[in-house]
């Protein structure tokens, strides 16, 4: 399966709040990383139960969030999503770079949100 017809997947079951088996779309040893300093979300959250732990925080952040992919990128295993974010408060781009192993699964995930935004719409 290429990287790209992965990511739709992912996406699909993180919006349908099917956390468990969105969990399983990534490696064990997956890397997720939000550039900046002052974003509650910001740093790099290392493995697939640190990363689901940090995501069960997005409700409690915003309500009504939802991301929605507009286009992907592909190139090898290596794939950028450009998506439409909303929640209360908040209606914008985000940029997501991710880097697929040879089972399909997520190993790097880099979330280029619009932070600000996304701060000033967090409860």
């Amino acid at each position: 399966m290429e990287a790209k017809q992965v990511i739709p997947r992912a996406y699909k079951l993180f919006s349908d709040g099917e956390m468990e088996a969105w969990t399983e779309t990534n490696d064990d040893n997956v890397i997720f990383t939000m550039p900046g300093d002052k974003h509650p979300f910001s740093g790099v959250c290392e493995g697939k139960q640190a990363m689901l732990e940090l995501f069960a925080k997005i409700p409690v952040a915003w309500y009504n969030f939802n991301v929605e992919p507009v286009f992907m990128i592909s190139e090898g295993n290596k794939v950028f999503v450009k998506c439409h974010a909303k929640a209360d408060g908040i209606d914008t781009i985000f940029g997501h770079y991710f880097e697929i192993n040879n089972e399909g699964k997520t190993v790097v995930f880099t979330s280029h949100d619009d932070t600000l935004s996304s701060y000033n719409a967090m409860k």
